[in-house]
């Protein structure tokens, strides 16, 4: 009975010291998954990011990431010396994702998850999704479908 009693503390004292919150959900870290620049350097660890960041997963044939990276992109002419603004594109061939943003006219950090990795870590199939993390790289928004400018602001503000 000890022994029993002994384990059920150790197991309450794990829970109540340890981190409660996956990778990928709010208040957890961000996941590992490898993403490709699209400046064509090597790829690199997502939860290598650093905070306070925006993290915002998309595709082509997105009509809601097209409304939405413009907004973005005006948040991050504003606060994008303090906050750090990255677009992944989930899927697709990288000069197509390329003409896209230029048409778009997205100028922050770009990353290719070519093999939907990034999806499968956060178990989501919708886009847009938006990832806000602090300076201690945890995630203080996780949002599917669109943001706007205003919106975004608030979430940057909470996580800063």
């Amino acid at each position: 009975m000890r022994r029993i009693a002994a384990l059920a503390a150790v197991c309450v004292l794990a829970v109540a010291c340890g981190d409660s919150s996956a990778a990928g959900e709010e208040g957890g870290p961000l996941p590992s998954v490898d993403v490709i620049p699209f400046s064509g350097e090597d790829a690199v660890d997502l939860d290598e990011i650093e905070g306070p960041a925006v993290i915002n997963l998309w595709a082509t044939w997105c009509a809601p990431c097209r409304a939405e990276i413009p907004e973005f992109e005006e948040v991050h002419q504003e606060v994008g010396d303090e906050v750090r603004f990255v677009g992944v594109n989930v899927g697709e061939d990288i000069s197509r994702a390329a003409a896209f943003l230029d048409e778009v006219g997205a100028t922050y950090d770009q990353f290719l998850d070519d093999d939907g990795d990034v999806v499968i870590a956060l178990e989501t199939s919708a886009m847009p999704v938006t990832l806000v993390i602090d300076a201690d790289e945890r995630i203080t928004l996780r949002h599917l479908g669109p943001l706007s400018a205003d919106d975004l602001r608030v979430a940057i503000a909470e996580a800063t």
